[in-house]
């Protein structure tokens, strides 16, 4: 009872809290200065406690106020407790001291997800108490009131962008007549940091109670987005009709992170659509003839999310999943099924196309808030997942193997990946490996240590043959250019039997007496670099190219071993190995 008539007493004066926000803003400031510089805490609570004031500032922002006092407070800190538990179970299931920046990026990514919309649908869906708000449960009103509160966030950021040049020029000013310490006490960061949350929730505050001037902006950004939109789906439209005729190919045999860009074309077309809705309330998008020609271009979006499942189903079905394979294979199912949703309420005919788009993405906003709450929960997160099928996949791989000397290169980086890159479900897993074979497992140190780019260690210049074996260059320096210029290229140097692809010429090129270096690879393009005395380091100077139907690289090596190696002049020109001649790129 007494919180019930805490919040009847406080509730009118709540409409009136200009100066909580100031106050609030120094308050989170301060603290999060403090947990992150002296607080005395474990990584466990300091991380979680971290994220549990940074969503209760939002959420005191945004959601106090709305209903009465009690249903707001509880709703914040129930939203803010939540947010902290999810990154401590995430810290106690997985750790953070052996993954990479991915899971941990998509963790607090997929917090501020779902903490912003479920504030956004807290505010659209309070009971009647001001003419700001929509105040019902109208889906489609969800749309505008995420743009409103990504705009007051934007609001929070140029504040600060004001704030720090306006006070750099002040405090120059005052240097002038003698006071020099002032910006060095502004500075510190017990000073700076409650200043920047001043300044940030006095943006918000400015942007929430002038809050119907956020219409226009919304529908100006609208706007743009409805011009961006048929740019965006033109050029996707040449990506499909280029990939169809003869570049399914060239996309398919693309490196792992292609389905990044894939599905972000999806994405990107998808988000120029969700701002695009609300732009004013007219019955149609781009008019009677362009919705036609819009609801056609909808399926563009399902079929790259296709795409992009596909290639990452491609690396799955080789490698087994990867916590960036996760994230990717979540993304590219929802984009896939709010994209299909979509083009279904386009093409329906109970409204018009912007009001039927607009209550379509309430409904995806609400089903992305869940999905990103889910992702994180225990024993589903990407690490657990990864962890779980790289060890299904390496227990069949080591049961083969172990009973040889040593363990493949490939297995071995494999586990190396799962000791330093899935947390301590990958760290269980290879403890299950090493009391099931502990005569071919290396210790957890040695793995840790390994680096798996190298594909089979090779930092040592004799893993790749370097001719003639008279050679000027010192060993050291033939060292530098393998950890340094060839670094990349080295990563290709062996084939899935561990046989050496690489070698590297020392010849001198250009008639100065020294030597430069040509690295061939099984490419039908060799670089060359030169030792610049002055600079210390290798700089590439040219590259060779060799017509494909003249590659052998058996033949090649034979006849580097024999040395039948010309120079052709003039400079860095052409070189002619036996009788393969390869031609400087012009």
């Amino acid at each position: 009872m007494w919180v019930q008539t805490l919040g009847t007493s406080m509730s009118t004066s709540m409409n009136n809290r200009h100066w909580m926000f100031p106050l609030s803003g120094a308050a989170y400031g301060l603290a999060f200065w403090y947990l992150s510089s002296y607080a005395p805490l474990d990584e466990y609570a300091l991380t979680s406690l971290m994220t549990f004031v940074a969503s209760l500032a939002f959420c005191s922002w945004f959601a106090v106020g709305v209903r009465n006092l009690r249903d707001d407070v509880l709703f914040t800190l129930g939203v803010a407790g939540l947010a902290a538990l999810q990154v401590l179970s995430f810290q106690v299931f997985v750790g953070f001291d052996f993954v990479t920046d991915i899971p941990t990026t998509g963790l607090l990514a997929c917090q501020a997800i779902w903490v912003g919309i479920a504030v956004a649908a807290w505010r659209i869906w309070a009971r009647p108490q001001t003419t700001v708000l929509p105040n019902h449960r109208d889906r489609a009103a969800l749309v505008p009131e995420i743009w409103s509160i990504k705009l007051s966030l934007a609001f929070g950021l140029l504040a600060i962008g004001i704030l720090w040049p306006l006070l750099y020029a002040l405090t120059a000013l005052l240097e002038l007549v003698g006071l020099y310490q002032i910006w060095d006490f502004i500075a510190e960061g017990y000073i700076g940091a409650p200043l920047s949350g001043v300044a940030f929730a006095t943006g918000v505050l400015i942007a929430q109670e002038k809050a119907n001037l956020l219409i226009p902006v919304r529908q100006v950004i609208g706007v743009m987005f409805r011009v961006l939109y048929p740019i965006q789906a033109c050029g996707l439209l040449v990506f499909l009709a280029v990939a169809v005729f003869g570049g399914w190919e060239i996309l398919i045999a693309q490196d792992f992170g292609v389905w990044w860009t894939v599905m972000a074309a999806a994405a990107g077309l998808s988000y120029l659509l969700f701002g695009a809705v609300q732009a004013g309330e007219a019955s149609t998008l781009f008019g009677k003839i362009g919705d036609r020609i819009f609801r056609v271009t909808l399926w563009m979006a399902p079929v790259f999310a296709a795409i992009a499942i596909y290639t990452i189903w491609l690396r799955v079905a080789d490698y087994g999943l990867t916590p960036s394979r996760t994230y990717g294979i979540w993304a590219a199912l929802f984009v896939l099924f709010a994209t299909i949703w979509l083009s279904v309420a386009a093409f329906g005919r109970r409204q018009s196309a912007p009001n039927a788009l607009r209550a379509t993405f309430g409904h995806i906003a609400i089903c992305l808030a869940v999905t990103a709450f889910i992702v994180h929960l225990p024993l589903l997160d990407p690490v657990t997942m990864s962890a779980r099928s790289q060890e299904a996949r390496l227990t069949e791989k080591l049961g083969a193997e172990a009973s040889s000397s040593e363990l493949s290169t490939r297995t071995l980086n494999d586990l190396s990946f799962m000791a330093t890159r899935l947390g301590d479900p990958g760290i269980a897993a290879i403890a299950k490996f090493t009391a099931s074979y502990p005569d071919a497992m290396p210790d957890l140190t040695a793995l840790r240590d390994r680096n798996p780019n190298d594909r089979g260690d090779m930092i040592a210049a004799d893993r790749i043959p370097i001719f003639p074996e008279t050679h000027k260059v010192p060993s050291d320096l033939v060292d530098e250019l393998l950890t340094g210029p060839l670094e990349f290229y080295r990563r290709f140097c062996r084939d899935d039997t561990g046989v050496n692809l690489c070698s590297i010429l020392l010849i001198d090129l250009d008639g100065d007496g020294r030597e430069e270096a040509v690295f061939f690879i099984d490419e039908d393009y060799a670089p060359v670099y030169r030792y610049a005395a002055e600079d210390s380091e290798w700089v590439s100077v040219a590259t060779l190219q060799l017509d494909p139907n003249d590659r052998d690289r058996a033949q090649m090596q034979r006849d580097l071993e024999a040395g039948a190696v010309d120079v052709i002049a003039p400079r860095y020109s052409d070189l002619k190995i036996g009788g393969q001649r390869w031609r400087q790129t012009r």
